[in-house]
């Protein structure tokens, strides 16, 4: 099976090229402002929802818009347990303070603290139509779990030189380490797959927060999430390369036994991962 990704411009050129020089299944990139080379048995969308040619697709359109509906598709994760509550009008607002974002946004930018009905109603006008908000969370670790067909790619702890900051964003002067397979913080990757599994995506990255009594509070999940080193790319490619193996973008289910981080491994990266084969 041969596999293109698409790309849209100014969006994830370094994570795919290095995924697709990874790959040993030979895959293909192209820009969707361009014409598509030729017919691909796969084609990946790169949080790209350009129309392309070919038999199965990797991240459906559909999919993409709904992760992309960042207040519509955290309202579900409210909804499932997975966040907390989800508001997008002011009477709802009980438990200051709360974080307001605008409908559109990106990298850690445009995030508002509001302390009181008076502040929230000035950043509503800031923000504009579309605007939701969610309690402030008092997290001490946050991560970003990436996966595909269900299983765990890599997992990538953010950190920041001031813990204080509300973003602990790559943009904003965050960085991703990082963590061992062992070391894997497995409640975060549980409830990042649970909902990985709500957005009807095939890959994407989960990002998700932990306070100090280990609850768990999901963010967003990102359709073309970066991947700033050769560690990342390298997992990718391997997924992406065991798609074109089996011919398959089905769920890899999870197994009802206990079995720390290889239950959630992909069977791509470990020979290890416990799967119903193994």
């Amino acid at each position: 099976m041969q596999i293109g990704i698409v790309r849209r411009r100014k969006l994830g050129m370094s994570s795919v090229k290095g995924i697709c020089n990874k790959s040993e299944t030979g895959i293909e990139w192209w820009r969707s402002d361009r014409k598509q080379p030729r017919h691909y048995d796969a084609v990946v969308r790169w949080g790209c929802t350009a129309d392309v040619d070919a038999d199965m697709i990797i991240n459906t359109a559909s999919a993409i818009h709904r992760v992309n509906d960042k207040a519509g598709f955290r309202e579900v994760l409210s909804e499932h347990g997975l966040a907390g509550e989800t508001i997008r009008m002011p009477c709802q607002a009980k438990n200051f303070p709360y974080v307001i974002r605008p409908a559109k946004h990106a990298q850690g930018r445009k995030l508002f603290v509001v302390n009181d009905i008076y502040e929230l109603l000035s950043v509503i006008d800031k923000c504009g139509y579309g605007w939701y908000g969610s309690p402030l969370f008092n997290k001490t670790r946050e991560f970003r779990v990436a996966l595909c067909q269900g299983r765990v790619l890599w997992v990538a702890e953010k950190t920041v030189s001031d813990p204080s900051q509300v973003a602990w964003n790559h943009a904003q002067g965050g960085h991703f380490h990082n963590v061992r397979w062992g070391d894997w913080p497995l409640k975060a990757v549980r409830i990042s797959r649970e909902a990985f599994m709500l957005s009807k995506l095939d890959f994407g990255g989960v990002d998700v927060m932990v306070d100090a009594d280990n609850n768990v509070f999901v963010l967003e999940i990102n359709s073309a999430p970066s991947q700033t080193s050769d560690y990342r790319q390298e997992c990718f490619a391997k997924a992406f390369d065991y798609i074109a193996k089996t011919g398959s973008k089905k769920t890899i289910p999870l197994i009802e036994e206990k079995g720390n981080w290889r239950k959630f491994i992909h069977p791509a990266l470990s020979d290890k991962a416990l799967t119903e084969e193994s």
